[in-house]
């Protein structure tokens, strides 16, 4: 069942909330919602998600269930998290990114998706949304590099900076981010 967002906001933070909100939003049931939070047309909350205070959602950005967003996250239009995903506080995703379900985003993590930088000059900015794949586990303040692909339950170290593509159950750590060792059994979902 979508809620409304008057559904959602009551007490002494509706003002600032419906300030801030497109009416266009759609929410699932049970979301809980900061101060500051700017969500913008054609954006959907699944059921049971967490938005921290003073976050961005540029339009059409799509929240799984039971995703929590920590504080100060920012994403571009077009952004795609999935189901039960955990995202760090001061992190960004950019412009059309895709993010499976069960991912760890952590604290500080970015994306970008322009390979050549084209401000102030002629031409057509290209993008390559990177892709993060499910149940992989990002540490905090990576890099990850425009059209580079995530894989399946792969787990990459903290201040990485990952330039290529990732296969699917291997750890990558440095910058440039290196294979170090396949992920441990273990730690598969």
């Amino acid at each position: 069942m979508d809620y409304a967002l008057e559904d959602i906001t009551a007490g002494r933070y509706r003002e600032a909330l419906t300030s801030c909100i497109s009416w266009q939003t759609k929410f699932g049931e049970n979301v809980r919602i900061g101060e500051n939070v700017v969500i913008e047309e054609g954006c959907e909350i699944g059921d049971n998600c967490f938005i921290g205070h003073n976050c961005v959602l540029r339009p059409n950005t799509i929240v799984g269930n039971n995703t929590k967003i920590s504080h100060y996250f920012s994403s571009e239009e077009g952004a795609m998290i999935g189901n039960n995903c955990n995202i760090g506080v001061y992190s960004h995703i950019t412009k059309d990114v895709v993010m499976e379900d069960w991912v760890f985003y952590g604290i500080g993590a970015v994306t970008l998706n322009a390979k050549h930088i084209l401000y102030g000059r002629d031409g057509d900015t290209i993008l390559e949304a990177p892709r993060i794949c499910y149940g992989a586990r990002i540490g905090a303040q990576v890099t990850i590099m425009p059209g580079v692909v995530i894989g399946k339950e792969a787990l990459i170290g903290a201040r990485s900076l990952v330039t290529r593509d990732v296969p699917e159950k291997e750890c990558w750590v440095g910058s440039p981010a290196k294979f170090v060792k396949v992920v441990p059994v273990e730690e598969y979902l």
